[in-house]
């Protein structure tokens, strides 16, 4: 298997336990902490200082 695949598979895995955290019932601060680590696993770039509307991908993959 490929670097890239692995590193791939891996964010995936990320966005997958944090789904299951956002389904726990957290905090408000917590939640928009686990969105932000959402974003930044699918995107795999670091989405932090992003301005709104930046994203030009789905709505549903992007924070904003």
């Amino acid at each position: 298997m490929l670097a890239s695949d692995k590193i791939a598979g891996a964010f995936l895995a990320i966005v997958e336990e944090a789904e299951k955290l956002k389904k726990a019932g957290l905090t408000g601060e917590a939640e928009n902490a686990v969105k932000t680590i959402i974003s930044i696993a699918k995107h795999q770039s670091d989405i932090r200082n992003a301005t709104e509307g930046a994203c030009t991908g789905s709505k549903h993959a992007c924070k904003h």
